[in-house]
């Protein structure tokens, strides 16, 4: 199963900037740069100053999010849309 595909997470469709009025990217074009983890959530940053988010909605969420932080990490470089293609 992936990102995308689970009932147990919820995700960022379009990455966004925090500062410049709020202005999306599309997902193929944010490239990872850095990511951060906040209790059953992942913040990822981009190259291109976008951040996207991926949160647990449940329990099992909470598993597959431990499971992401361990894969996004050979991730960085590649695009949020191969992010959520990760295989959980």
């Amino acid at each position: 199963m992936k990102v995308k595909e689970s009932q147990n997470l919820t995700y960022t469709k379009i990455p966004f900037g925090y500062l410049a009025s709020l202005e999306t990217a599309e997902p193929d074009k944010c490239i990872l740069e850095s990511f951060s983890r906040q209790d059953d959530k992942l913040e990822l940053k981009f190259k291109n100053g976008a951040h996207a988010f991926i949160d647990a909605r449940n329990p099992q969420g909470g598993l597959e999010i431990d499971r992401l932080e361990e894969r996004v990490k050979d991730f960085i470089g590649k695009s949020y849309e191969e992010i959520l293609n990760i295989n959980l």
